[in-house]
């Protein structure tokens, strides 16, 4: 099992020169983390997490709300959290499905020129999963089914299309040779939901992060059968093969990003940035990070500006590509 530890500490290194630089300003009244998605999701999670743990280890000297607000393709939370421009006392935890929300041109006019960008923190890959007695035993039975008829099997997955799932859902369809146009995928607002539609028999496949499903895994009424990923996740899911071991050559990595407002100063981005990063080192986060099978990448304010933009430039020509960009 992966170090969590030591790969943890590798990454703060990268930025403890700027996070530990000393800092002027610090927030004087109730902070908002916005969530662009509903209550229980993967990003809902990850958002709790991060208010717990800069709470619990008072990082913040004020009090902090999470504030859910789905839909869009996280858009409306982040035409939210532009809309409080220069004020720091806002935040958004922004994942890689708003970035393909702004490739495909369907972001509402809200940019990565819109926010500050402040911190990068997790990467989590998705996964693939069936109602526990489906016949489809693995990803390669998915492909085969696919390959027969590409409208014989139907796909649950959130938050927005065109986002990394999505992407990754018609990638399979054409590994397998099929027409994704034909593919039949859903979308709803947490992957806590598309569970619950897969576990009653309304669709066939859910594609997700790996906590999402858990709960409904464990109590039998779920089955993991591919991890979207370069290797298998440690931990409860050991056992489940890459969708590279089952033939298919696809991968769903989904990073989170804490973003600020546009126009926040140099000092507010570094106190943010500093808070962030003290808290990856607490207990608490650690929990998380082993409970939620999170892979810690950990890039600062000062890099990750153009790390972004390199990746949505990635989304938009794949999405070019699949005819998605209006």
């Amino acid at each position: 099992m992966v170090n969590l530890k030591y790969v943890l500490c590798a990454h703060l290194v990268i930025v403890a020169g700027a996070c530990y630089a000393q800092v002027e300003w610090k927030p004087d009244r109730n902070v908002e983390l916005v969530i662009g998605a509903a209550a229980a999701g993967a990003n809902d999670r990850i958002g709790r997490a991060i208010q717990n743990a800069l709470q619990a280890n008072r990082l913040v000297p004020v009090t902090m709300s999470v504030v859910n607000k789905p839909g869009g393709g996280q858009t409306i939370a982040i035409a939210y959290l532009s809309a409080h421009s220069g004020n720091p006392h806002y935040l958004a935890l922004a994942s890689s499905s708003w970035l393909t929300t702004i490739a495909g041109a369907r972001g509402g006019g809200t940019t990565l020129r819109d926010v500050t960008p402040i911190v990068r923190l997790f990467t989590e890959y998705q996964v693939f999963f069936v109602k526990a007695d489906s016949p489809l035993r693995s990803m390669a039975d998915v492909r085969d089914r696919l390959r027969k008829d590409p409208t014989s099997v139907s796909f649950a997955y959130s938050v927005g299309a065109g986002n990394p799932l999505h992407i990754s859902i018609v990638d399979v369809a054409a590994a397998a040779g099929a027409d994704p146009k034909k593919v039949k995928a859903v979308v709803f607002d947490s992957g806590t939901m598309s569970a619950a539609q897969v576990a009653g028999g309304h669709l066939d496949v859910g594609h997700s992060s790996a906590a999402s499903p858990m709960p409904m895994v464990q109590g039998g009424k779920l089955r993991y059968i591919g991890v979207a990923g370069p290797q298998r996740i440690p931990g409860p899911l050991a056992d489940v093969p890459t969708l590279r071991e089952q033939g298919l050559d696809v991968m769903t990595p989904v990073s989170y990003v804490i973003m600020a407002a546009k126009g926040i100063s140099p000092a507010q981005a570094a106190y943010w940035e500093n808070a962030l990063t003290r808290m990856m080192q607490s207990d608490e986060i650690r929990k998380d990070i082993e409970t939620n099978l999170w892979i810690v990448d950990l890039l600062g304010h000062k890099e990750l500006p153009a790390a972004l933009d390199a990746q949505f430039e990635r989304y938009r020509q794949r999405l070019n590509e699949m005819g998605l960009v209006k």
